[in-house]
């Protein structure tokens, strides 16, 4: 008994003795722990940087003490089946136990491994377990080594509930898949984590950013192609994650990383917020595009949070293979160089090459000396072009919609002659605009907003008149001779060429107020004469008809070649229009002694129909129309021919009149036929709907006397009455 506790007593002042001289307690701050000790001999005591500096060193070479005195009970395991379970044996109540069983045929973890809920430590390398299952119940497990075995798999739960989980080695397995949290989360705070060896293809962003401080995770040597952010995994700016150092070296990532895509909106936040280390070696890196933006704002920070930066090389492209990333490009400061191409499908003119150079903010087209013959109809997307179409056979300078998008135009060295105003109207002022060496004989004058130091004409000799005292005035307002190297405008007036600079229009051009009142009264002269004739053309037939009706309204003449008094030209489809014009108008005008002619009544049948009219209408001295909705139209085709006879007859013969009957009462509107649109529009239309009851006494007054008055006859003195006119009889449907 007494030696027992001598033995103690001698361990405790050992341990006392170590601790004194080599080895310090470290408490974690991440982590409710008090069995780490660090040794002090190799973590720095800056006191300026002492929390930082200490707990990254503690983190990574910490020891728990039972470990550094090997105070720990070896668990005996015994197998149960040939198919490798086993069972471990040993006390089950015993502190620090440990289970070591290399080199055998595991297939699990034994199956009573919850009952050593004590286990701190578990090393079962190179067996054929090919699943860790459910260890949540070993809530003080500090070490778990799974090395070369046949795990294919890690889920988010697997290490959920392990809090005190420092050392995680799973190298050497088959693992294809990692969960996204498999490795962080606010219960874990694994230091160390070996899964370098295995088949991942992809990694989730979660797991290399844990929250909690770690030493290092090791990715290495898998087949990763892609970081993914499957749970949306956001950077929170105000957190500070300590992070650690993170080994993806020789995988097959060959593009750089998508921030935005990964949950980073702003790179720049990076170096705020992560204390993190990578390492990139060995992987066939394209340097494009992409790459530039990160090494651009990481220049003053990227030795800490990437490891052996300096032995990172490019691939692709071939210009660039086993060059440094950070040699070249970072410290010759050729970020310029880092570009994406541009191809046919992103709108590059398959003669010419594009490309995106993030460096300097800009998508280049470069279509120098390729053979143009017109602009390209399209170009690639994006704001901050620069165009290079020198050195080539451009003739027009021609309106492109990407020229508002184009910071820099150059088309020097080609055969511009003709320029657009739309063109210049669509291109930035302040834009880099190069048109020297050219054949242009003329400035549009939307070049007054351009500033002709900025804008490199050249040299140009154009024609001048006496109308281009906006050139003089924009050279000189704009201090062109201080740029004449850049633009410098000679013109041709008179018979000598005068730059432009020193030009003086007066004396060239003499006092011309005067031709410009004359030219302004003449303008003002034309448009009033072009105002009249347009006003007398759309109402030439209104004024012919008033004009024949003033001059000829009471002509009594007798002319014995007339045949008929008069024509009544009408719908005879009318069926009711037809019965009036039977039984009420042709008994009324025959009562007063006229004769008259009706196509449909007194058309002799046999004779050529068309013929036949016209020589009827010649026979009559006067006509009566009378108009209802269908009088003009494609349905009634023979008083369509009627009305173009009676109006060619009426116009040749100044004694003529024609009497229009507004049978339907129609609006000028309701009507397509000009002339007949002009009777109404005059006024010169009867109504039948005539209140006062004079619709026959009006027309008697429009025919004047008849042809035949003597022809022994005796005519009644008819007079209308309003019983005849609106009689029933009116209505009849036939005659």
């Amino acid at each position: 008994m007494f030696n027992h506790v001598f033995s103690l007593l001698f361990i405790a002042q050992c341990i006392q003795n170590l601790k004194t001289e080599t080895w310090e307690k470290w408490s974690p701050p991440f982590i409710n722990r008090t069995d780490l000790l660090c040794p002090s001999d190799h973590c720095t005591r800056d006191p300026a940087l002492y929390v930082t500096t200490k707990n990254d060193c503690c983190t990574c070479w910490a020891e728990p003490s039972w470990k550094l005195y090997s105070l720990t009970y070896d668990l005996v395991l015994e197998y149960t089946r040939r198919g490798g379970t086993a069972q471990l044996i040993g006390d089950t109540t015993v502190a620090n136990a440990r289970f070591v069983h290399s080199k055998g045929f595991l297939s699990k973890l034994p199956d009573n491994v919850c009952e050593f809920v004590n286990l701190i430590e578990i090393e079962a390398t190179n067996n054929k377990i090919s699943s860790i299952g459910n260890i949540s119940c070993l809530h003080i497990l500090d070490t778990l080594d799974l090395s070369h075995n046949s795990i294919d798999s890690i889920g988010k739960d697997t290490f959920k509930h392990l809090p005190l989980l420092r050392v995680l080695r799973l190298t050497h397995n088959g693992i294809t898949t990692v969960e996204p949290y498999a490795l962080a989360g606010t219960t874990m705070s694994i230091f160390l984590a070996d899964l370098s060896f295995n088949n991942m293809t992809e990694i989730d962003m979660s797991i290399l950013i844990p929250e909690n401080r770690f030493c290092q995770y090791d990715f290495s040597s898998n087949n990763i192609v892609k970081i993914v952010n499957e749970q949306n995994f956001k950077i929170d700016v105000d957190k500070i994650y300590h992070g650690g150092f993170v080994n993806l070296n020789s995988n097959d990532i060959t593009q750089w990383f998508d921030f935005k895509d990964l949950g980073i909106d702003d790179i720049s936040i990076l170096g705020k917020v992560m204390q993190f280390g990578f390492s990139l070696q060995n992987m066939k890196w394209t340097c494009d595009c992409r790459m530039e933006p990160f090494l651009e704002l990481s220049q003053d920070t990227l030795k800490r949070i990437w490891r052996d930066y300096y032995n990172v090389t490019c691939w692709d492209p071939p210009e660039y293979r086993g060059v440094s990333i950070t040699d070249f490009f970072m410290e010759e400061d050729k970020l310029h160089l880092l570009v994406c191409n541009k191809s046919s499908a992103d709108k590059c003119p398959k003669e010419c090459y594009c490309f995106y150079q993030p460096k300097n903010r800009r998508t280049v087209v470069n279509c120098t000396g390729v053979g143009l013959l017109e602009l390209p109809t399209y170009v690639p997307e994006g704001d901050n072009l620069t165009l290079l179409f020198d050195e080539n056979d451009i003739t027009k300078l021609e309106y492109r919609e990407y020229f508002n998008r184009s910071s820099v135009i150059r088309l020097s060295n080609n055969k511009l002659n003709t320029i657009s105003s739309n063109a210049i109207e669509s291109i930035d002022s302040n834009a880099v605009f190069d048109l020297s060496d050219n054949n242009m004989n003329e400035l549009p004058r939307d070049f007054q907003s351009f500033d002709p130091c900025i804008t490199k004409l050249g040299k140009i000799k154009i024609s001048c008149g006496c109308g281009d005292q906006w050139l003089v005035d924009w050279v000189k307002n704009k201090r062109a001779e201080k740029c004449k190297n850049t633009t410098e405008i000679i013109c041709f007036i008179g018979d000598e060429y005068v730059s432009t600079i020193d030009l003086d229009l007066g004396n060239f051009c003499n006092d011309d107020s005067n031709l410009i009142f004359l030219n302004i009264l003449f303008g003002i002269i034309i448009a009033l004469l072009l105002g009249v004739f347009g006003v007398l053309y759309t109402f030439r037939y209104e004024l012919f008809i008033l004009k024949r009706r003033f001059i000829n309204q009471k002509s009594t003449k007798i002319y014995p070649l007339f045949k008929y008094d008069v024509l009544i030209s009408f719908d005879d489809n009318d069926a009711e229009l037809r019965s009036w014009v039977m039984q009420k108008l042709a008994p009324y005008l025959k009562g007063a002694c006229y004769k008259t002619f009706i196509p449909c009544r007194d058309g002799k049948f046999g004779d050529i129909r068309e013929e036949a009219l016209i020589n009827n209408i010649n026979s009559c001295k006067n006509y009566i129309v009378i108009l209802c909705d269908k009088y003009h139209t494609e349905d009634t085709f023979w008083t369509t021919v009627e009305w173009k006879y009676i109006w060619h007859s009426f116009k040749q013969n100044k004694e003529r009149q024609i009497i229009i009957i507004n049978y339907h009462q129609l609006e000028s509107s309701e009507i397509r036929e000009e002339k007949l649109k002009a009777f109404i529009r005059v006024g010169t239309d009867i109504d039948f709907s005539n209140r006062k009851h004079h619709l026959f006494q009006d027309i008697h007054e429009r025919l004047g006397s008849p042809i035949l008055t003597n022809n022994g006859l005796k005519c009644a003195n008819i007079k209308f009455t309003a019983k005849s006119l609106h009689s029933q009889e009116m209505f009849m449907l036939d005659i």
